[in-house]
């Protein structure tokens, strides 16, 4: 089951290489809770919450490997290395793809540690740790533990959704895999109690309300609740603390944490590096240089009528007469960059998207007015539309290029029932399969958990 997954690897250090399943299983994990004496007063509590946004950032989930996940299949981006992402670019998903079990354990880790959290920290007020502050670090880890189960639903469509942490591997929860709505239900429960206990405050690298409010907007995207997505989206884009900066890229290229762009996301740090910008970045820039732009995407972000200052989103280097083309998001050459979850941009276009399938396309209060706003900002004309199908395929469009490295493109494409369409027309080469608008549950977990059932058409 999903829990022995991540206690048995995840929990198991993942640098760990081990030879058998048996041994794997036999073997006490080094992160192992035995106990409530590891959380136990406000020094605990709060370094605990730490973990769990360190597991957040990890290689393994916002740190590279689920991001990826929505780069690879997204038809503009391409492989440079041998090895299953290639499988990934043609969207011939498979099971015994390192990649889906790399993601899916870390994400299981994340929301193993937020249940230590959530489980044992409401009982700790008292002398020394107010109400407020155990409502904080309670809320900030249900936070993470909705974006971890949201992540799971939108990628691989439902989850084995498991409440309590995991503190030995001889008494682990017979859970199946709920469905997608069910794990949307928890994930819109988890969003709603951590509405009601963080505070209303501005913090770009901490849960608090607003950060709650954004996720929310998305959630209600993918639910097709268009009303409550616009209600919450509308709360973010009204706030004053979040603006669309000019030029485009002075929300990223500086060296400043938490500009006024961003709502949520994850810092790094020289000791704690990220990982994306090494294999994003060329060598030339200290980086590994494994995945790249296509040429097409390439033609795109440098077209000033489509893409205007969102061409630096991309950079480039010359060798040898040839021009070699990089993702550009993540800059810095010490890799402390940070990793973007969620940004006001987003919540633009969420609202225009959400506008257009309520009808409502030109005006004040028309989802074109959105979506010019972020056209605006990018130094690209607006533009005339008029029926709402015109404008959900240009917000397509525009969320293609305003959220480039940002990893939404394969989820839209495939919470839009479009990805064959788009897909296919983009690259001959790329067939998508009715089933493969979701992932497949990664075979090592089938393996460890009999209550793990395949997704179907793998």
């Amino acid at each position: 089951m999903k829990i022995s997954k991540y206690t048995s690897i995840a929990f198991m250090a993942v640098a760990l290489t081990l030879s058998s399943c048996n041994k794997f299983l036999d073997t006490k994990p080094v992160s192992y809770v035995s106990d409530d004496v590891t959380i136990f007063d406000l020094a605990s509590s709060q370094s605990a919450l730490r973990g769990v946004y360190r597991q957040l950032a990890s290689t393994g989930y916002y740190g590279e490997t689920y991001v990826t996940l929505g780069y690879f299949p997204s038809g503009d981006v391409k492989n440079l290395t041998t090895g299953g992402a290639a499988n990934l670019v043609t969207v011939n998903f498979r099971a015994d793809d390192l990649n889906f079990n790399t993601a899916w354990t870390a994400i299981y880790y994340t929301i193993n540690r937020a249940n230590n959290v959530i489980t044992k920290v409401p009982a700790l007020v008292g002398p020394g740790f107010t109400q407020a502050q155990n409502d904080q670090i309670v809320g900030e880890a249900k936070f993470i533990r909705a974006l971890a189960y949201f992540d799971i639903a939108r990628a691989w469509g439902g989850a084995q959704i498991v409440l309590t942490p995991t503190t030995s591997i001889d008494a682990l929860p017979q859970v199946k895999r709920s469905t997608l709505e069910q794990t949307y239900d928890r994930v819109e429960q988890d969003l709603n109690d951590a509405e009601a206990l963080l505070p209303n405050t501005v913090n770009r690298i901490r849960a608090t309300k607003r950060t709650v409010w954004a996720l929310k907007a998305r959630l209600y995207l993918y639910r097709k609740n268009w009303a409550k997505a616009d209600e919450y989206a509308t709360k973010l884009i009204e706030s004053t603390d979040y603006q669309l900066l000019k030029p485009f890229s002075s929300w990223f290229a500086n060296d400043v944490v938490g500009t006024r762009e961003s709502i949520f996301e994850l810092a790094y740090s020289a000791a704690n590096p990220s990982t994306i910008r090494q294999q994003m970045q060329h060598s030339t820039n200290g980086g590994t240089y494994r995945y790249a732009p296509t040429d097409k995407f390439v033609q795109l972000l440098n077209d000033p009528a489509v893409s205007g200052g969102r061409s630096a989103l991309i950079g480039k280097v010359t060798q040898a007469g040839t021009t070699l083309w990089f993702g550009n998001l993540y800059y810095r050459k010490n890799s402390t960059d940070p990793a973007y979850v969620l940004r006001i941009a987003e919540q633009y276009l969420i609202r225009a998207e959400a506008r257009a399938r309520l009808g409502l396309i030109e005006g004040a209060t028309g989802g074109l007015n959105d979506l010019n706003e972020v056209r605006k900002r990018a130094d690209v004309e607006p533009l005339t539309l008029t029926t709402a199908n015109d404008l959900l395929l240009a917000i397509e469009s525009e969320r293609r290029i305003e959220l480039a490295w940002e990893a939404h493109r394969w989820f839209d494409l495939a919470r839009t029932g479009r990805a064959k369409t788009v897909l296919e027309a983009i690259d001959p080469t790329i067939k998508v399969d009715a089933h493969e608008t979701v992932f497949p549950i990664p075979v090592t977990q089938l393996q460890l958990d009999k209550n793990l059932e395949q997704n179907t058409g793998y």
